[in-house]
């Protein structure tokens, strides 16, 4: 999930004396360019196999971070899940994306370090020829212009594992400087055994006080046994050289804890807010704030936020899956979505702390929640809904605080002329496409959270039930969304099928939910087979054919 921090008034002055002045976007734009030759680098200006690949592949990205930079806000940095890097790699890589005008144009490139990169960089990062794919992107930026990118880079096939690391970029984010390994994983079997390190967010210390530049990364760590699952925090007071011995910070009392999340408030507190999950001993799933007041050395004890009713995709499908598709990917209610998970974040600012996440109401529609506390720790008035809005679902909220100005941004799908509370968003009764129904608000606060105006910044719907997988029937739309507020420049960032053509799936039958509306354009030929077999045909993911737009799901951003 993502980064977060915080200035005081006193801090956003000293940082617009060295700040140009910030350039609001007019309406979104699109950060991963890649229909046009050209349009991905490396890091070093040059090209290869992989970013010519990438520059017309069409392909996913999702999974977006954004961050302003406090040393000069016209520079907006945003990564993400970029499966161009599929088409030479074999799999998913972390892409980086940079803006020098306040969002309006982008440079696109991935993080060094991609099995296919022979750069001197790509060769010397720790995570070349030991991963073969990178995502769950998280960025900041310190005071000096020094950009942190954390990421996991795991092996699909044995041996299954994931490793934290964290990139560091220099010159306000123009110069990929080095990676660096946070914490490896060992051998697992898709979390039966071993220690896979995922769910990964990272802040820096933006203030003026005795932490400043410190850099914390947290995460969840999982395992075969599920009370050892926890959330793990490192740091760093050397600029990104290096990082300490991870520690646990979730008590083993919560069972497991995850989608986590950092702030960094305008006094150098620390604050860690993590879901945990129903277990033997506890029935019930709950949002916590931890805090530090000396600099991620020790925290204290957790806070209880709140007990939530989660709203995860799971709900959906009939039979436990995440996601649902076609053929051998589809699901007993017949419904095509891609999968999304009850999650949370935090923001500090003069004003306080505060929580947000997204869960379900008595009546079953999902809303996002906010709880405010003046310490972090006493929390003397109840979660309230950003809104009163009776229909449409809220969910994947993040938050950031900037001058006085609370900012929290969402995915909503109150437009959805299907909606009802027992059908994911953009599914009609009959499990038919909806509509491009899913748009991304914001809702602002200029009173501490205690009442919100919401306004839409995305310029066109999309639908989440799109399979965008690919090979797998299913779509895949990550599992948050980001917004950064620094010296009086807000970015959000999400992820977006306005550009996605439509088509249909040579592979399907009128039995196979052929009609549904959610299938993408791929002009692939594919071997007859019984499509309800589990050897359903797909193309390779290098293929051709999806390159032709039926994939191309893209990030888009504003500013507000």
């Amino acid at each position: 999930m993502r980064s977060r921090w915080l200035l005081v008034a006193v801090a956003a002055l000293l940082a617009a004396s060295f700040s140009r002045p910030a350039v609001a976007l007019s309406g979104d734009s699109r950060v991963t360019v890649d229909g046009t030759p050209g349009s991905y680098l490396r890091y070093d200006g040059a090209s290869d196999a992989t970013t010519a690949a990438c520059s017309t592949g069409r392909r996913p990205q999702n999974e977006p971070t954004v961050a302003v930079n406090p040393h000069n806000t016209q520079v907006i940095v945003a990564g993400a899940n970029d499966y161009c890097a599929q088409i030479v790699n074999g799999d998913v890589w972390t892409g980086y994306y940079r803006s020098t005008d306040g969002g309006s144009t982008w440079k696109d490139s991935l993080v060094p370090g991609y099995p296919a990169d022979s750069s001197v960089a790509g060769v010397a990062s720790p995570v070349h020829g030991t991963c073969g794919a990178a995502g769950d992107p998280s960025q900041a930026f310190d005071r000096d212009g020094r950009l942190f990118y954390a990421f996991i880079c795991f092996n699909r096939t044995k041996p299954v594992n994931g490793g934290v690391f964290v990139a560091r970029y220099t010159g306000d984010g123009a110069a990929y400087d080095r990676t660096v390994l946070v914490k490896r994983g060992t051998p697992s079997g898709q979390f039966l055994t071993g220690l896979f390190q995922d769910k990964i967010n990272l802040t820096v210390d933006q203030t003026t006080g005795p932490h400043s530049g410190s850099v914390y990364v947290a995460w969840s760590q999982y395992d075969a046994f599920a009370p050892n699952n926890a959330v793990l925090l490192s740091r760093s007071t050397d600029h990104g050289l290096t990082f300490s011995r991870p520690v646990r910070v979730t008590p083993v009392s919560l069972g497991t804890g995850s989608f986590v999340d950092l702030a960094v408030g305008p006094d150098g507190a620390v604050y860690v807010a993590f879901l945990t999950y129903p277990s033997s001993s506890n029935p019930q799933s709950d949002v916590w704030l931890l805090r530090s007041t000396d600099g991620g050395a020790s925290f204290g004890p957790p806070a209880h936020v709140a007990t939530i009713s989660r709203f995860d995709s799971t709900d959906f499908s009939g039979n436990g899956a995440e996601s649902c598709g076609d053929g051998p990917f589809a699901c007993p209610s017949g419904l095509t979505f891609s999968r999304f998970f009850s999650l949370t974040a935090v923001a500090a600012d003069a004003t306080g702390v505060h929580v947000v996440w997204h869960g379900t109401t008595a009546g079953g529609q999902s809303k996002v929640f906010v709880r405010n506390s003046p310490d972090g720790i006493t929390w003397p008035t109840p979660a309230a809904t950003l809104d009163t809005v009776p229909v449409g679902h809220q969910w994947m909220p993040d938050i950031a605080s900037d001058g006085g100005v609370i900012r929290v941004v969402f995915y909503d799908s109150r437009r959805d002329p299907a909606y009802s509370t027992s059908l994911p968003p953009g599914n009609t009764a009959g499990g038919a496409n909806s509509g491009d129904v899913v748009d991304t608000l914001v809702a602002s606060s200029a009173n501490g959270g205690a009442t919100w105006a919401e306004t839409t910044v995305s310029t066109a719907g999309s639908n989440f039930g799109w399979e965008t997988g690919g090979s797998r029937r299913v779509g895949f739309w990550g599992d948050y969304i980001y917004i950064s507020a620094v010296g009086g420049t807000v970015a959000e960032t999400w992820t977006d099928s306005r550009d996605l053509v439509p088509g249909t799936d040579p592979r399907e039958t009128g039995a196979d939910d052929d009609q549904d509306g959610f299938d993408v354009y791929q002009p692939c030929t594919y071997v007859p087979n019984d499509i309800n077999a589990p050897s359903y045909s797909s193309p390779s993911i290098g293929d051709s054919c999806l390159s032709q737009g039926g994939l191309d799901q893209n990030i888009y951003v504003a500013g507000t």
